[in-house]
């Protein structure tokens, strides 16, 4: 049960993300997708593992606990890696990826951070 809602929550928060990526906003032509940086900085390949792992039916002999294939969750599974792999030919990963490395970056530097305060300062 545990594996199969990992599964159902990994296939909706790419599904989420394919929306905001492709949401169409009139307002702007800009793609800030929040969603894809937090899932890139919850370091997504190691769940892009987990699921690749849950459709091979790997890893289901733990010690002496044997598990037992579960269809549902191969098939949430597989549905949630689809998907990633559409964000991925879209280049969501890697844009998602550089702009992490940038805002982490951005924190630490103080030149920035100097910057920022009086920009800041200056609107108010």
């Amino acid at each position: 049960p545990v594996r199969r809602v990992a599964a159902c929550l990994a296939r909706e928060l790419y599904a989420c993300t394919m929306r905001e990526v492709t949401a169409e906003d009139g307002a702007s032509e800009e793609c800030t997708s929040t969603m894809a940086v937090a899932i890139v900085n919850a370091n997504e390949e190691n769940l892009c593992a987990s699921l690749s792992r849950c459709v091979s039916a790997d890893e289901l002999e733990v010690g002496i606990k044997t598990r037992l294939v579960d269809p549902a969750t191969q098939s949430r599974s597989a549905e949630a890696i689809e998907i990633r792999l559409e964000l991925k030919a879209m280049g969501v990963w890697q844009a998602a990826a550089a702009i992490a490395y940038c805002l982490e970056h951005e924190s630490k530097d103080a030149t920035v951070q100097a910057v920022l305060r009086a920009l800041a300062g200056d609107a108010t």
